[in-house]
């Protein structure tokens, strides 16, 4: 039998050891609310962080769409699809404007007339040269020959974008003058190049010259001009425009930079007032940006200054421009024979090919002029 002590100390080993497991689970239950606060703490701060990150986070602002149509969700899903197939090489399909006298057919068109054939792509030769540059595929020479009394060759080399074009790409102001060098460009440059001394030492803009700025490009080459402004409202052909100019023997400072005509705030003041020349071809056809193209040509138009224009007629989109420039208080001249090739051409087509349509491929010339101030 234990004797009283021995029962004694048992006693206090039992009370002790109680007292000992009491405290660890105090201590547990501590830890474990403690764990449990810093969970929910840790989970309010995620919940505030991702908060936070979604009103950071700047939605996409997509392009200006072309005029409306009878039927926007259908024209929309014709839109996509033909860039979709442009940009896969599939086709040489397009989007024309649409007034309201246009068809479904013509609203989302096919663009089987590529150009008036003044203008010659070659592939450039001097690789050596190129891999500085990027991949030699991607490069070319343009050249135009201008008939006359003594034909005369006007070449440019010209970088092409990559087709590999990422959504964020076709964000910018529109990405038409990514997919291809429209008939209107084509016409510009040839009326700008049969005319060339006419610009020598004058301040020249070019508005919307998409991914190659030809006009603007070759002016700045050829017409010995004090400088030469190329712009265009998206990204992707700005970067594409930069590098061409690397690879052109230019006569003249010439620069590249986004221009967004909507942009009132981002309009360079000591620019204001300031080119003699305004170049634009085929710009017309967004009802939305017709105002602030406007606005932009006045803004950048010296006052004896004029804007040379290229863009067929498309319905009542040319009508509803010029009425726009005449509010503003241009006084504008419409010349729809203007280069005897072209128009040879044209004639030639209207007689000859059932793909050919004058509204939607000629273009006609505009040019826009302020008041003269007495």
């Amino acid at each position: 039998q234990p004797t009283q002590q021995q029962q004694l100390q048992q006693h206090h080993a039992q009370k002790n050891a109680g007292q000992l497991a009491a405290i660890h689970a105090t201590k547990g239950e501590t830890i474990n609310t403690n764990k449990h606060q810093t969970t929910i703490q840790q989970q309010q701060h995620c919940d505030a962080t991702t908060t936070t990150t979604a009103k950071d986070i700047k939605q996409p602002v997509l392009p200006p769409t072309p005029p409306a149509t009878p039927n926007l969700a259908t024209t929309a899903r014709k839109r996509w699809k033909i860039l979709a197939k442009v940009l896969r090489k599939d086709s040489e399909e397009t989007v024309s404007s649409s007034g309201e006298e246009f068809g479904e057919e013509q609203t989302a068109s096919v663009r089987r007339f590529k150009s008036f054939d003044l203008l010659r792509q070659d592939s450039f030769e001097d690789h050596i040269t190129l891999n500085c540059l990027g991949k030699p595929e991607n490069w070319y020479k343009y050249s135009v020959l201008l008939d006359g009394v003594c034909q005369h060759e006007y070449t440019v080399n010209i970088h092409h974008v990559e087709r590999q074009l990422t959504a964020s790409d076709l964000m910018g102001f529109n990405n038409t003058g990514n997919i291809c060098v429209w008939p209107s460009e084509e016409a510009l440059t040839a009326y700008v190049l049969a005319n060339v001394g006419a610009f020598s030492d004058k301040w020249i803009l070019e508005l919307g010259g998409g991914f190659t700025c030809l006009a603007g490009l070759m002016l700045s080459k050829y017409a010995k001009p004090y400088a030469v402004h190329l712009t265009d409202g998206n990204e992707v052909s700005v970067e594409n425009v930069k590098k061409t100019v690397c690879l052109n023997e230019l006569a003249c400072y010439t620069k590249c930079s986004v221009l967004k005509w909507e942009d009132v705030e981002a309009r360079t003041g000591t620019e204001a007032l300031k080119f003699d020349v305004i170049l634009s071809a085929d710009c017309l056809f967004f009802d939305e940006a017709r105002s602030a193209l406007v606005e932009t040509i006045w803004y950048y138009m010296a006052p004896r200054g004029e804007a040379i224009i290229m863009a067929p007629r498309r319905g009542k989109t040319m009508a509803m421009f010029v009425a726009e420039c005449t509010r503003r208080g241009f006084a504008v001249e419409i010349t729809q024979r203007y280069n005897e090739t072209i128009w040879k051409r044209h004639e030639e087509l209207m007689l000859t090919s059932d793909l050919y349509d004058e509204d939607l491929h000629y273009p006609v010339l505009l040019r826009l002029r302020k008041p003269v101030m007495g």
